[in-house]
């Protein structure tokens, strides 16, 4: 979906049409991880001057998930954008009075930005993020805007590539954005901890006297916490059917079941002991948590330990460039199971059921600007400054999603204990209960109720104290002011579900409701490290990301004759795939047949390795085909010997026959592939198609064919630098992650 050129003076800024009250403007770009399930295959575009049909196409399947920013009302492709080259050679901004440029050169944007989560991209240092994101708003913004960021037409110029890399909010699926390695929750809103406090201790000895000296916080649990399916994107909930009678977009919410647990039977009397049943006083908690990035903090001065893994103090301008971003959460509270179980040492089954977290992780340096003082006053402690950030929160409670939002909270900044901890990427550390002075600014039930003992009234009419089945909490948060764009979350939002009936069935939800098993395992790929088909074979493995076992076949000392080969492989060549389906040992020989199942049975894992525009799948099959048909096999060393013994001895004979033969293969493909390289389709400012072998802006069959033939075309000593197109898809492909580790002289048979 190509988004449409702005004329609003909202976003004028930008070439991108974004609406004035989206939360994803150009002042935001956060970064979170996306599929594209709902994906088409998209009519393609070009000039109508040109002959050359352009083709967009990623190495991922649309449903893998990637890293992804958003803008406006689309999800952009991370992955997608760094396979065109349009996050290479990153910059770092000078300081002032320094003239000095740096080029990142220790950033992989190909390999990281397609990965399943952003931990690996976290891990980087803040300099990388801030120029990822630099880049990000040079590519969105137009070309003539002057500002401290120079626009980069690349992206605006480039319609294949944008058809394929901007897909519409309401059309993506969300997931969690980060491996969550721990996770802790914090009491940070002195406005939450003194009502608390008022209604447990009275208000006398609400706020306790550790409060304002220390972080108080718990260690939590990381294997609940789920992200919320819905971003907004203008779409709206419907409770019943999941149809709207007015035809507006419908999109899935999140789920959370009531817990069950132990409830005390009297609550003025604990000797009475707890039954156990479903949670009666079900809450949400609004509360703001951040992403930890940066290099692990370890301790260098261990006595000489290996895998050191202890934690080293972070001062407090440390802490604050280990800060990757900020998202939404509601951290659901069972407040009754909390009541009986909290003492001694605090929640436990009350807390771990579930936690939402917003999809979209926003950045520090997105929120500068709306730096303020903290709510929380004169904080005792070195390490406790730092200030917070105006953020117009807002909470949405009832069946169908409508209720009351809040008006502005200040929200602190959180700072990570010094006491030693080590932090690593994707540890998630949260606020707690975000609650402001006034009682509509209240962060939970528990507060707007008071302890249960007031209606909260509902647009609608209806009244609650605690959550009912069936209601959806929508948590949105956004900051904004006068000159800038709106810098927002997106929804955190989710919907109760019932309890689970207890007793429990003794049968197995697995059992009722099986679920699917990976049909094939225990992979094998019987290969030679310098057999060009077999370096097809291994390219794809990694492509999909398959582990598999290799055994070698030395073509050398003629192990594909042996009998044992000969029967996996009656032409008695390599490579062979071997592998269990159900109970069945499955064996496939030759090359682009594997590469065929493997594409068909792992569709929708890992890379994609044809197009899916029927056009350019052919496109791709016809330069295999010259390959795999008009040239590799020409060189074997079969046959080979075959022309040297009928050229009547003549020494070398054989090999001129398959030098000939690769540099007829190399010409032809020249010839199909130029036109997509020519310098007007490749120029920096104007490009139109992408860097791989048939335009497209990741590697396909064509490439997983070509790059082998080329390193054969050298060891026949061909002239390889007369075909300048193919020379310029090898050097695209050569730190492709699928490439990276299939090189033959990695192979552990090499020599």
């Amino acid at each position: 979906m190509t988004p449409a050129s702005s004329s609003s003076s909202a976003a004028a800024k930008s070439w991108i049409d974004i609406p004035s009250d989206s939360d994803f403007s150009l002042d935001n770009i956060p970064f979170g991880v996306c599929s594209f399930p709902k994906i088409r295959n998209r009519d393609h575009h070009h000039d109508s001057s040109s002959s050359i049909p352009h083709y967009g196409s990623s190495s991922l399947a649309p449903s893998t998930p990637r890293c992804c920013t958003a803008i406006g009302n689309h999800a952009v492709d991370l992955h997608l954008l760094a396979e065109a080259g349009l996050l290479d050679n990153l910059l770092i901004v000078p300081e002032a009075g320094d003239d000095d440029v740096i080029i990142i050169d220790d950033f992989h944007p190909r390999i990281i930005f397609s990965k399943p989560t952003l931990n690996e991209f976290m891990a980087s240092e803040k300099r990388v993020w801030v120029a990822v994101r630099n880049r990000l708003i040079s590519l969105f913004m137009s070309e003539s805007e002057s500002s401290s960021h120079r626009g980069d037409a690349r992206l605006q110029n480039n319609l294949p590539l944008r058809n394929q890399a901007f897909h519409l909010l309401v059309d993506t699926l969300y997931h969690l954005p980060a491996k969550i390695g721990d996770y802790t929750d914090f009491y940070s809103s002195r406005e939450h901890a003194t009502n608390v406090g008022i209604m447990f201790r009275g208000k006398d000895n609400a706020l306790q006297h550790n409060w304002l000296h220390m972080p108080i916080g718990y260690h939590g649990r990381s294997s609940s916490v789920y992200p919320s399916v819905s971003n907004g994107g203008g779409s709206i909930v419907k409770q019943d059917n999941g149809s709207s009678s007015d035809g507006e977009q419908v999109v899935a919410m999140s789920t959370v079941r009531r817990p069950c647990g132990q409830l005390q039977i009297d609550p003025s009397d604990p000797m009475k002991g707890s039954t156990y049943g479903p949670c009666k006083l079900m809450d949400f908690e609004l509360e703001v948590a951040f992403f930890v990035g940066g290099p692990t903090n370890r301790d260098d001065d261990d006595g000489g330990r290996e895998n050191n893994s202890v934690g080293k103090p972070l001062t407090l301008d440390q802490a604050k460039d280990r800060i990757f971003g900020y998202v939404l959460m509601n951290d659901w509270s069972a407040r009754d199971i909390q009541k009986w179980e909290y003492v001694p040492l605090g929640p436990f089954t009350s807390k771990n059921y579930a936690t939402t977290i917003s999809t979209w992780v926003v950045t520090p340096m997105a929120l500068e600007p709306f730096r303020c003082e903290t709510s929380a006053g004169k904080q005792g402690g070195s390490n406790r400054s730092g200030g917070g950030t105006e953020l117009s929160e807002g909470v949405d409670v009832g069946g169908d999603g409508e209720g009351k939002k809040a008006d502005p909270t200040p929200l602190e900044y959180l700072r990570d204990p010094n006491y030693g901890c080590p932090m690593k990427e994707g540890d998630l550390l949260a606020s707690g209960t975000i609650s402001g002075k006034e009682r509509h600014n209240f962060g939970s039930m528990l507060e707007l109720s008071w302890k249960g003992s007031r209606e909260i009234a509902l647009d609608d009419g209806e009244v609650r104290k605690f959550l009912k089945d069936g209601d959806a909490v929508i948590m949105e948060g956004w900051c904004e002011k006068e000159g800038t764009g709106r810098v927002g979350f997106g929804q955190c939002s989710a919907r109760v579900l019932p309890a689970n009936p207890f007793p429990y069935d003794t049968q197995t939800e697995e059992a009722k409701h099986p679920q699917p098993k990976q049909r094939y395992s225990k992979f094998k790929l019987y290969g030679f490290w310098r057999s060009s088909c077999s370096w097809r074979v291994r390219i794809a493995l990694a492509a999909k990301g398959i582990c598999y076992e290799t055994v070698y076949i030395n073509l050398f000392e003629k192990d594909q004759t042996n009998q044992e080969h000969a029967s996996k492989n009656p032409m008695q060549q390599v490579p062979v795939l071997e592998f269990v389906d159900g109970k069945s040992v499955v064996q496939i020989s030759q090359s682009l047949a594997i590469i065929e199942f493997l594409e068909t049975a792992f569709a929708n894992q890992g890379g994609q390795l044809l197009p899916l525009d029927p056009v350019a799948r052919a496109k791709a099959k016809e330069v295999a085909e010259v390959i795999n048909s008009g040239t590799q096999p020409l060189q074997n060393l079969s046959v080979m010997d075959s022309v040297e013994s009928i050229g009547a001895g003549e020494e070398g004979s054989g090999m001129k026959f398959g030098k000939q033969a690769i540099e007829n293969g190399l010409s032809a493909l020249e010839t199909l592939l130029a036109p997509y390289h020519a310098p007007s389709q490749s120029d920096n400012d104007e490009a139109t198609v992408g860097p791989f072998a048939i335009g497209t802006h990741g590697p396909t069959l064509a490439d997983i064919c070509l790059i082998p033939q080329l390193y054969n075309a050298r060891r026949f000593r061909v002239d390889c630098s007369i075909y300048p197109s193919l020379l310029g898809v090898e050097e695209a492909c050569k730190d492709h992650v699928w490439f990276c580790d299939a090189a033959p002289e990695l192979q552990p048979d090499f020599r």
